[in-house]
């Protein structure tokens, strides 16, 4: 088996008011792909996923921004790793911000109708945002009304996407209607940024395994990895890291850090209990990483490399 790097420039999942701005997501495939393989793992011949930005602002009271070109992003992206599936390799996803997870899923959906496994192996945010009027600034009301969204950005969206729980308003949520994963096999780990109304709301109905940071602390490591090794015996699984729920002390190469987080040892633990189930493994995708915020030597994102590459060599020997 193959390990090939689908390589998916997208950040459209963050805007500016409904400006669209390049963010440092844009530029972090092919980063990743140059540290991967220099710490000596071995890939597939590269495929990159073109995506289109937006040549106008979008309204910024619309209630996901740039819905159009973003669908046909995740439906390019899902015909990538459905190729990469046909020629029994395996893709690991080098995306932009966390609606890469969406068109990783996707892509794995359609062989897989009877359903899968997700298993986001990292998160600051449960992401369970849908489309709705957008507050912006207005804390309280968002806070408080579950029938408001803060801005529109669908990367806070990703996991209601996967999940079918957009809803059919926008050509995203009709788009991710085609996911297979299941709530009784999803996983989020390193939650820990308060959510809004909105997403207590999909909560408390989603039926996900929700792991904050204090769940983790109190009922213990063990008793996550007990969850996990259930899931992938059951699987097919995918797997996702958001690199935002790394503590941020360790990864800087975030756009919106969130204090706390989990450790390198615990991402490389966690990786190395999916390897007895690697033929459960659909795919890996790796995404919010903003190689911006590192800084000129990039020393957070090469000690990323070093904790993923043993868990991606043993997947290619």
């Amino acid at each position: 088996m193959r390990v090939v790097p689908v390589l998916f420039p997208c950040d459209l999942g963050h805007h500016h008011r409904g400006e669209y701005r390049a963010g440092g997501e844009r530029g972090a495939p092919d980063v990743l792909l140059d540290l991967l393989e220099g710490e000596g793992v071995r890939l597939g011949r590269p495929r990159t996923v073109p995506v289109e930005v937006p040549s106008e602002p979008d309204d910024p009271e619309a209630h996901l921004k740039f819905d159009g070109p973003l669908s046909a992003a995740l439906q390019a992206l899902a015909e990538v790793v459905e190729s990469v599936n046909a020629d029994a390799d395996l893709p690991l996803v080098l995306g932009g911000d966390h609606t890469t997870m969406c068109g990783h899923v996707l892509g794995h959906s359609g062989r897989h109708q009877a359903g899968i496994g997700l298993a986001v192996l990292a998160d600051a945010r449960a992401d369970l945002a849908s489309p709705a009027p957008p507050v912006y600034d207005d804390a309280p009301r968002l806070k408080k009304d579950p029938e408001v969204t803060r801005d529109g950005g669908a990367a806070r969206m990703a996991l209601a996407g996967a999940l079918r729980l957009a809803g059919d308003s926008t050509e995203f949520g009709r788009t991710m209607q085609a996911s297979a994963v299941q709530a009784k096999l999803t996983s989020v780990v390193g939650v820990r940024a308060s959510p809004w109304a909105q997403m207590r709301r999909l909560e408390k109905t989603a039926g996900f395994e929700g792991w904050t940071m204090e769940r983790l602390e109190l009922d213990g490591e063990a008793a996550y990895r007990s969850m996990l090794t259930r899931h992938l015996s059951a699987g097919p699984i995918v797997l996702s890291i958001d690199v935002g729920g790394l503590d941020p002390h360790l990864m800087h190469a975030v756009r919106e850090p969130v204090t706390d987080g989990l450790d390198w040892s615990f991402l490389k633990r966690t990786l190395e209990q999916c390897l007895p189930h690697v033929d459960r493994i659909l795919g890996i995708d790796i995404c919010e990483v903003d190689p911006s915020q590192d800084g000129g030597a990039q020393n957070s994102l090469t000690r990323f490399a070093e904790t993923v590459s043993p868990f991606l060599k043993r997947l290619t020997r």
